[in-house]
């Protein structure tokens, strides 16, 4: 298969991605945020007859999540990861036709070496390298935050409109379909809600597995690509292994995804 082939096949793939991408950043996560601060919080307030303070206290916690979540994805996919400088002594990419430094790979779906590659995101449409890790790393602890604050809201909102065990008799529903047919309460909307809260719950055990491989990555000193050799791990010690992917100013660029954390000069000159 020839060159012009395999882009003609990979364009609609790349295109769905971007469109995906945009779907999450502008769709999906403000939908997601907008459903819990306007239908499960005024709900919630009601119910445990939240004070004025406590409940700010919660709404401001809610829009820092959601800053950070959608923050660091945003600054993932505008950050330029690429690997532009011609390495003296470095491989040889004949996709880019120049020297590419000893921790860099080319990337065939976004066509461009990667400086530090780890791997290509589907969802954010872009690779992630050594200058966009910090940010991707710090969206997948945001996104279990969140969902661990979110699913625990959830699931009291979802039981106030089931009657007494109802949650798990929905449950039970939902695993077995047959249990419907001998169960007195018909199914209704309120399933669809215990069917989503149990999708979430997958998809924060499925986030948090992933941010534990990627954090051991980190604190290693390797990429994805480095870590299937078992025996790889940088010397530099954990600490600069930690900020060779946070920076210098580590304890600001956890708390807000828009301030620069510049990498320490070792690192970048271990990369380029």
């Amino acid at each position: 298969m020839n060159i012009i082939t395999r882009n003609c096949i990979k364009k609609p793939v790349y295109t769905y991605e971007k469109v995906q991408c945009v779907a999450i950043l502008f769709i999906l996560i403000p939908g997601y945020f907008i459903f819990e601060m306007v239908i499960v919080k005024p709900t919630l307030v009601k119910m445990f007859e939240m004070a004025v303070v406590k409940h700010s206290i919660h709404v401001i916690l809610s829009i820092f999540c959601y800053i950070n979540v959608s923050g660091n994805m945003l600054m993932a996919i505008a950050t330029d990861a690429s690997s532009k400088n011609n390495v003296k002594d470095g491989i040889y990419c004949k996709f880019c036709n120049r020297n590419r430094s000893q921790r860099s790979w080319h990337c065939r779906t976004c066509n461009v070496c990667i400086l530090g590659r780890d791997h290509h995101c589907f969802f954010f449409s872009t690779c992630i390298g050594l200058y966009n890790r910090r940010y991707y790393i710090l969206f997948l602890f945001y996104i279990i935050i969140s969902m661990l604050y979110s699913s625990y809201y959830n699931y009291y909102y979802v039981s106030s409109k089931l009657e007494e065990h109802g949650f798990m008799i929905s449950v039970f529903r939902i695993i077995n379909p047959l249990l419907r047919f001998i169960t007195p309460e018909p199914m209704s909307v309120v399933d669809l809600y215990v069917l989503f809260f149990l999708l979430n719950i997958l998809l924060l055990v499925w986030i948090t597995v992933l941010f534990c491989f990627h954090m051991r990555n980190v604190t290693r000193g390797v990429t994805t690509h480095e870590s299937k050799n078992i025996s790889t791990k940088r010397s530099i010690g954990w600490k600069n292994n930690l900020l060779s992917v946070f920076g210098r100013r580590w304890y600001f660029a956890i708390l807000w995804p828009f301030i620069e954390s510049p990498l320490s000069d070792f690192i970048r000159e271990e990369t380029d």
